[in-house]
């Protein structure tokens, strides 16, 4: 992992930042760490490892127990400092709960950054299913029912530019992982305003979500609902479940138009 600190468009990277970044990211994976093994992990000497974990206990980024180090709550605030800063999510989040509330089914709302989604609010209905995703996760977008609707926003350029930086990994054997048929996806969903994930991301799993556009036309991002193949199957799922999300993303554009 040791990238070399060199001068680029945006200005010089600092290598002991990446380092930094590294180490918070490995943490992460691991769900906490000791020196030895973090420095396996990233390829750090141990001496430099310690140093900034040191660093990171001192300004209350790391809690150490024992000879273990954890990330720390203080991550907690930057996340909803974070969330706060979008403008729409408050009023997106009481649709989704509505919309959880009202079909029983998972519910979640996404915007996109750095080319990944990012879960921002999520509701479980009466009969949801349990699904591994969480607030704050992010995700490949050409896969998912929620990045798609995103990416259908999006200039054909600047998919190209997401692709060739996140790839299309495929999830399962419906993964869409070829160009053309991701853009051809992405046509259909521009004409219908809606997205399907059809056991793209999970066997037995679909999802359903529309787009938010918001003021001057740009995409805010997406809502959805998901639920087992069971009952997301014919008329419900192609149609009726598909104009209950279209109708939601409808409501948070109108309500966030004074936001």
């Amino acid at each position: 992992m040791n990238n070399q600190s060199t001068p680029s468009e945006g200005g010089r990277r600092i290598q002991a930042v990446a380092t930094t970044c590294d180490l918070l990211n490995v943490l992460r994976e691991l769900d906490g760490a000791g020196v030895s093994e973090l420095a396996r992990e990233t390829d750090y000497s141990k001496a430099t490892v310690h140093s900034h974990l040191a660093t990171l206990l001192d300004n209350e980024f790391v809690v150490k127990r024992e000879n273990h180090y954890e990330i720390s709550l203080k991550f907690v605030d930057f996340g909803e400092f974070a969330k706060n800063g979008v403008a729409i999510h408050d009023i997106a989040a009481q649709e989704v709960n509505k919309l959880a509330e009202q079909t029983g089914e998972v519910a979640q709302f996404m915007v996109e950054e750095h080319g990944r989604g990012v879960y921002l609010h999520k509701a479980r209905g009466e009969n949801a299913i349990r699904t591994a995703s969480y607030t704050g996760e992010r995700k490949d977008l050409h896969c998912t029912a929620l990045g798609k609707a995103i990416l259908a926003q999006f200039s054909r350029e600047h998919v190209e530019e997401i692709i060739d930086g996140q790839g299309m990994p495929a999830h399962t054997e419906n993964t869409i992982t070829t160009r053309e048929e991701l853009f051809d996806n992405l046509e259909i969903i521009r004409q219908e305003n809606v997205a399907y994930d059809d056991e793209e991301v999970l066997s037995g799993l679909r999802c359903i979500a529309a787009p938010i556009g918001y003021k001057n036309g740009d995409i805010q991002g997406a809502i959805s609902i998901s639920g087992p193949t069971s009952r997301f199957k014919g008329k419900r799922f192609r149609e009726e479940l598909a104009e209950t999300v279209r109708s939601a993303a409808n409501v948070i554009e109108v309500n966030s138009v004074h936001v």
